[in-house]
């Protein structure tokens, strides 16, 4: 997902609803979320390589917080995607 998909989905929601994360279909589990940050923000020029197939600098990583709850599995059939 780019950012520009994610930002077209959350242009309807609630502005003041909290932003949380579902893991896991078959076990589902519902995180908060702990920030994000840009890879590139992470490593030295020098280490960019070292990141494997797919990855670049500009990558946004949404970091897992605490887990709050068991999810529901019936989340994926209800996904908001572009």
């Amino acid at each position: 997902m780019k950012v520009k998909e994610l930002i077209k989905i959350l242009k309807d929601c609630d502005p003041n609803a909290e932003v949380l994360m579902v893991s896991q279909p078959t076990y589902p589990f519902e995180y908060a979320l702990d920030g994000l940050v840009v890879r590139e923000e992470m490593v030295d020029e020098e280490d960019e390589g070292t990141w494997g197939d797919g990855c670049r600098s500009n990558d946004v990583l949404l970091l897992e917080g605490k887990q709050l709850r068991y999810g529901d599995r019936e989340a994926w059939a209800h996904s908001r995607n572009v």
